[in-house]
């Protein structure tokens, strides 16, 4: 359900077709879920890795691939199809503060 998409076509009438893909917000469960995957995998790394790259060891490497599965779905919902440099600096800010244990605040 994470990754439904709702595409329009409208033709016009000197035949061009506009094509609209949108994606749906996602459910507080889901952000709640993403953002605690997130977390998890993001703490469950920094304790396989120990400040140095073990990549020697297939445990490291399996919550590395916990990590970035984690880390794509939060972005998705964070960004969502806006992958512009604004919208990751951002993301990224988010991420860190996430994996501190601190408060995101927006600047609004």
């Amino acid at each position: 359900m994470m990754f439904d998409e709702i595409i329009s076509t409208t033709i016009h009438p000197d035949g061009k077709a506009e094509v609209e893909v949108e994606l749906p917000p996602p459910t507080p469960e889901q952000v709640e879920r993403a953002v605690a995957e997130f977390v998890r995998s993001a703490r469950n790394f920094a304790r396989v890795n120990g400040g140095s790259a073990r990549f020697s060891t297939n445990e490291w490497w399996q919550e590395l691939q916990w990590l970035a599965c984690a880390d794509a779905d939060l972005k998705t919902i964070f960004c969502g199809r806006d992958r512009s440099p604004r919208s990751i600096q951002q993301y990224h800010k988010f991420r860190l503060k996430m994996i501190e244990g601190k408060r995101y605040r927006a600047n609004a």
